[in-house]
């Protein structure tokens, strides 16, 4: 078992959902003990809570408003470059004829990405290999690529980086792309949830980061009574702000 892999299923265990099913299971072995029923329903109170709007929205807004959205006038015209961070490839789509398409974050920022380059005109880098996938399943930089040009930006104008794993990666392997160019300034395009991490490590690479954040989990709306109902997307989305939080702590180890 390759150590990424072994990261990704310790990850899988910590969060929710899966490390508040660990817990509950702990506690029901223990159920004849008062702690392993406390267990049991503080468990079951953190997995209806982290399913709830209002619960999801507090720990992902400061993720995602840790950056104002986007000022096109705030661009430059020339020296800088679009980073396209990937997100995930949808491996053999069935409306694609089978090709490998774009995941759900990935694809909006792509699309983002493409209404920047076409107003712009900058060129656009993208960024992503293959994490966990088969051989058969393109890299999502070379995908991104592709959808790019679908979106009408020149091919000219995208260069593809497709070895990265993480997001470290994506800085220091587009840095040396980017450094060969005589360019500093990025627009760094990624999830506004994952931008503090993302610019991070670019700012670490010694570039100058304009952030373009996108895709925003955050509800722009009022809360009424569904929002305290459980909801699934909503879980996941409360575990993918805690995985940023994780994710923020640990290159602050292993990277600084």
């Amino acid at each position: 078992m390759n150590g990424l892999l072994l990261s990704k299923l310790l990850t899988q265990l910590i969060l929710p959902p899966g490390g508040l099913i660990v817990l509950i299971a702990v506690g029901l072995l223990f159920h004849r003990r008062r702690w392993g029923r406390v267990l049991v329903w503080l468990s079951l109170a953190g997995l209806w809570l982290l399913s709830t709007g209002p619960v999801r929205d507090a720990l992902i807004r400061p993720l995602e408003f840790a950056d104002q959205p986007l000022n096109m006038a705030t661009v430059p015209e020339k020296g800088a470059a679009i980073a396209l961070l990937g997100g995930g490839v949808y491996a053999h789509a069935p409306e694609y004829g089978g090709h490998d398409a774009l995941g759900r974050f990935a694809m909006m920022r792509t699309i983002y990405a493409a209404k920047i380059a076409r107003e712009s005109g900058l060129p656009v880098f993208t960024s992503g290999g293959k994490v966990l996938s088969h051989d058969n399943v393109e890299p999502s930089g070379a995908v991104m690529r592709r959808w790019l040009e679908r979106f009408g930006v020149p091919a000219q104008q995208i260069y593809a980086e497709t070895e990265a794993k993480n997001t470290w990666q994506n800085a220091v392997y587009l840095q040396h792309m980017l450094q060969a160019q005589g360019i500093d300034h990025v627009l760094l395009v990624t999830s506004a949830w994952h931008m503090p991490r993302a610019r991070w490590c670019f700012e670490k690479q010694g570039l100058y980061v304009i952030a373009a954040p996108t895709d925003y989990l955050t509800s722009q709306e009022a809360y009424d009574l569904r929002s305290y109902i459980p909801h699934w997307d909503v879980l996941a989305d409360s575990a993918r702000a805690l995985h940023e939080y994780l994710g923020l702590l640990w290159y602050r180890i292993r990277y600084a």
